[in-house]
């Protein structure tokens, strides 16, 4: 069986991850946007890719509500874990 420790810290961990990669993901099409204007593109190619930059983070942004409940609940058990470990010592 898992710690309560173990657990609260993947419920917190999820919804960090989940929100890192999609903001990685913004700036990876910031930079090919970049690189392209570097290159003299034409201007519908980079409104492109920015829009796909802009998804992904307002993507990262709006954390789905079973996300956002776990992220709770995970900070909610390390708050226990915290007060429990400072009133036991």
């Amino acid at each position: 069986m898992i710690s309560a420790g173990l657990l609260s810290d993947a419920l917190i961990l999820g919804p960090a991850i989940w929100a890192c990669s999609y903001l990685l993901r913004s700036r990876w099409y910031e930079r090919q946007a970049d690189q392209l204007a570097a290159q003299g593109r034409d201007a519908q190619t980079l409104q492109l890719k920015r829009e796909e930059a802009r998804y992904f983070q307002d993507f990262a942004r709006v954390m789905p509500n079973w996300m956002l409940a776990a992220l709770t609940i995970g900070l909610g058990l390390r708050l226990a874990l915290t007060v429990a470990a400072i009133w036991g010592a």
